[in-house]
């Protein structure tokens, strides 16, 4: 008798191909510069071109106006009022896209009418979160109504993890400048407000400051000639070219998940992320006029005071290479350096 045919196998699988090469590491970053400085160091912030523009007869990427619009303004000490981008040094030539547009020049300026060499926030220990002065298209958010532990930006609920807004391990940060009042239950760093799911790898990602989550107005096309804005929704915004291989998946995706009172923390988040990249600009080895924090009577008393330093103060102070933490390194200040009391608002 014949032996019975072994049973016949499921066909192997082979791996996933490596998802497809896209030029967003190979394009040219758009840059926003400190028209008080000379070029070539007077690159104040870099941001890749990850949003699709349009030219004539062309297919072009950049960056939303609005959102690098409110990158500038953290930097400059929330200079929300009074900061906007031109594209030449002495101001005079407004940016003509609309605040919800694509900018894809190459070289943009951020100025502040009536003061060149403005001060800047050279770290995120270093940023006074702007209470009641939050820009108004940062939308309120609602309750949510079926609250889930899904991943907010794949809605998969494997390999979740609990991402804080405000990282953990900017806890002094988050206790100076009062953030318990924002959060539901005690309001600490671990408060639901301060949360969001996410799956693992992005989470680290997201702690790697690829991408964050920001307002944006996205179009609708109502008719073949006509476009209409919806409501602005948070989506994900790809910060870093080494999400290339994230961008054309996970770049505009609608953040699920929101807690009703994440929109402060979204919005620390956004500056932490941000305010990283202004690293090499602050330790070019040049005299810069900074923000800085001062705590004076044991931790009691803080005041935010603009100094100018000279290239070595900075590279000393912010020339460390914790990439993740961002926070000035903990030396004595130098009483020689010149201090001048500014305050932008």
């Amino acid at each position: 008798m014949a032996a019975a045919p072994p049973p016949s196998l499921q066909p192997q699988r082979q791996p996933p191909p490596p998802p497809p090469s896209v030029d967003l590491a190979i394009r040219d970053d758009i840059e926003f510069c400190h028209p008080g400085y000379a070029a070539p160091t007077n690159i104040l912030l870099s941001l890749p071109r990850v949003d699709l523009g349009s030219a004539a007869e062309a297919t072009v990427f950049g960056v939303h106006h609005r959102t690098a619009l409110v990158a500038c303004q953290i930097i400059a000490g929330n200079a929300f009022e009074t900061g906007r981008l031109t594209t030449d040094r002495e101001g005079r030539q407004q940016v003509g896209v609309p605040l919800d547009g694509i900018l894809i020049g190459a070289k943009y300026y951020f100025i502040i009418d009536g003061v060149n060499q403005y001060p800047i926030v050279p770290s995120f220990q270093d940023w006074e979160f702007p209470h009641g002065r939050i820009p108004d298209f940062w939308p309120e958010l609602p309750i949510p109504v079926n609250p889930t532990s899904r991943c907010a930006i794949t809605n998969v609920s494997f390999a979740v993890k609990r991402a804080h807004l405000v990282p953990r391990e900017e806890g002094l940060w988050y206790n100076r400048n009062g953030m318990t009042k924002y959060g539901s239950g005690l309001g600490d760093i671990d408060n639901a407000a301060n949360i969001l799911p996410l799956r693992r790898d992005l989470h680290k990602c997201f702690d790697d400051r690829w991408f964050a989550v920001v307002p944006e107005t996205p179009e609708v096309a109502t008719t073949a000639r006509v476009t209409t804005h919806s409501a602005a929704q948070y989506l994900t915004h790809i910060l870093s070219k080494d999400a290339a291989e994230l961008w054309p998946e996970y770049h505009h995706t609608i953040v699920q998940s929101l807690h009703g009172g994440s929109r402060p923390y979204l919005f620390a988040r956004f500056a932490w992320a941000v305010l990283l990249k202004v690293k090499p600009f602050v330790t070019a080895g040049w005299p810069r006029h900074v923000i800085r924090v001062h705590i004076s009577n044991g931790q009691s008393e803080v005041e935010y005071r603009a100094d100018h330093l000279n290239g070595p103060q900075l590279q000393d102070l912010y020339g460390g290479g914790e990439s993740k933490a961002a926070t000035p390194r903990k030396r004595k200040f130098d009483p020689g350096s010149r201090i001048v009391t500014f305050g932008i608002k």
